[in-house]
């Protein structure tokens, strides 16, 4: 079983030791262990969750939304868990639209090349 350092488990999911600590300190991520040391060690399960939470966070998912989803997962309580799991994916369709709308919108706009003007004086 691999254990991860929080310097590791960063660099595994490619975010700063910064936002790794953030996490941790929102709930969002526990660590397994504890070295003699009293340092945190994580596992696959922790840089997987580490790698949802980044991706939905920069998909535009709010930390709260995320950190209420990461209690509820680790609870026994499973409606709770598919209950925050049914709301994330409705802000994912709602972004998902407003994403589509805005596309559509940005193709009626006239090119950069066909309207940039040279002046000449």
């Amino acid at each position: 079983m691999n254990r991860y350092t929080i310097s590791k488990l960063a660099e595994g999911a490619g975010v700063s030791v910064h936002i790794v600590r953030d996490y941790l300190l929102r709930g969002m991520l526990r660590p397994v262990a504890r070295t003699q040391g009293g340092y945190g060690l994580f596992d696959e399960a922790a840089l997987q969750r580490l790698c949802l939470v980044r991706a939905a966070f920069e998909a535009g998912i709010g930390l709260d939304a995320l950190a209420r989803l990461c209690r509820a997962l680790d609870t026994s309580d499973g409606d709770q868990a598919a209950a925050q799991l049914t709301a994330l994916r409705q802000i994912v369709k709602r972004r998902r639209e407003a994403l589509a709308d805005l596309e559509a919108q940005l193709a009626t706009l006239p090119s950069e090349h066909s309207t940039r003007r040279v002046c000449h004086e």
